[in-house]
């Protein structure tokens, strides 16, 4: 039977809520912090913008390869330790990067950092799926998710404050952060109930032979999250720099802005993950929606002086709000969907390792923006717009392909 029954949060699911939303908002908040500051990066090593949205590319590839270790750890020694672990990993490095000397330092900071953020998602998402009632796993998975851009808005926030007085290197400083959610969890935070129902068969050899069992399904979310992944990185990442570098709007708008539109995505998050409990849409359905409407607002989004130069201003802020509304709209559908549709044996690696396996490929997307837009005299607009126009759609049709989830039992005995 399943361990969650109960319909109600108690004190100690509502403990798990914040705990998982907060490691993930602050994991989050350390890799964002990078993408406000990238121009000022690149010129205090004096390199190519490019060769600091490689950096990115590092980082998020490296991602792939802490899932590969941290997933079924998280498997055998349990959601909470591994969570915690990888979280004091991840602070560590990122805050060494403020002290960088060299652009290779830098590179080799960062990429170790995302080795860390690679465990995170996976064990943390596991324990709160596994933890809460099954009519609360929608709007929980949209918070959680939500914690993306509460880290992107948390880093927004700094770069408003400590960078114009102080520069990019202080703004790192506060990638030391996480050690908040570490004290919390380990106070507060319960080990899943689906994990104890296990943990004595738990075993490395126990993972891998389920996942060789379920082969299948990893291949297919996998490159679901390949271009979910795109669906984010590509309508993010490279936003801020455009906004500073085509547009010319001021630190203080280019923080503004970035404050608004993810205010909005973590709204979006739990308003599509309550639409996907509570009505016929489901989890595929509510994410295709979700895509479909951002394909028809990327214009606005990617040329905002459409209508004119009068309107610059109004629609910079305005459909970067709408666009990252829709976006979080649509990833609030993954956690929950990979966690019910994966075996408990395994729910902390095939998630998190399809996840990584997304975030790897699609860690290239503000790397083809830049590259991109050089085609057409460095005007980013372009080259942003053609990317949601190829990815969301076929990102859509991986969802019609796959099968409904809302609902599934999460307890052992279920796989």
């Amino acid at each position: 039977m399943e361990a969650n029954v109960n319909e109600h949060i108690t004190r100690s699911q509502a403990h798990t809520i914040v705990a998982t939303y907060l490691g993930w908002s602050l994991d989050a908040f350390d890799f964002f912090l990078i993408t406000f500051v990238m121009l000022a990066i690149a010129k205090t090593f004096n390199v190519a913008l490019v060769v600091i949205t490689l950096s990115i590319t590092l980082t998020l590839s490296m991602r792939f390869l802490g899932s590969l270790f941290f997933g079924p750890v998280g498997d055998k020694y349990g959601r909470k330790i591994t969570m915690v672990i990888s979280l004091i990993f991840l602070a560590f490095f990122d805050t060494l990067v403020a002290f960088s000397p060299t652009i290779t330092v830098f590179l080799i900071l960062r990429a170790l950092y995302g080795f860390g953020m690679g465990g995170e998602w996976g064990s943390g998402f596991a324990l709160a799926m596994e933890s809460l009632p099954t009519k609360a796993r929608g709007w929980v998975s949209g918070l959680i998710q939500g914690g993306y851009p509460t880290g992107y808005l948390l880093a927004a926030i700094v770069y408003l404050f400590i960078y114009p007085r102080f520069g990019w290197r202080p703004m790192f400083y506060f990638a030391a952060l996480p050690a908040i959610a570490v004290i919390y969890i380990m106070i507060t935070t319960k080990e899943s109930p689906v994990y104890n129902e296990f943990k004595k068969r738990a075993s490395f050899r126990q993972t891998f032979t389920t996942i060789g069992k379920h082969w299948k399904l990893f291949i297919y979310l996998s490159i679901l999250l390949i271009g979910m992944n795109f669906v984010s990185h590509s309508t993010q990442d490279l936003y801020p720099t455009f906004l500073e570098h085509q547009l010319h709007f001021s630190t203080t708008y280019v923080a503004s802005i970035a404050i608004a539109y993810n205010a909005a995505a973590i709204v979006g998050g739990v308003i599509s993950g309550i639409i996907s409990q509570n009505t016929r849409l489901g989890r595929r359905w509510n994410a295709i929606a979700f895509l479909l409407v951002g394909i028809a607002i990327s214009p606005l989004w990617a040329f905002p002086e459409i209508f004119g130069r009068s309107s610059l201003l109004y629609m910079a802020f305005l459909a970067p709000v709408i666009m990252q509304f829709i976006v979080q709209g649509a990833w609030a559908m993954p956690g929950v969907y990979m966690n019910e549709r994966s075996p408990a044996e395994a729910r902390a690696t095939i998630p998190g390792v399809a996840y990584m396996i997304g975030v790897m490929v699609a860690s290239t997307a503000s790397t083809i923006e830049v590259l991109v837009s050089s085609m057409f005299h460095d005007n980013y607009s372009y080259s942003m717009l053609l990317l949601v126009l190829i990815i969301f759609p076929l990102t859509a049709v991986m969802w019609f392909l796959g099968k409904e989830s809302k609902n599934a039992r999460l307890d052992a005995t279920a796989a």
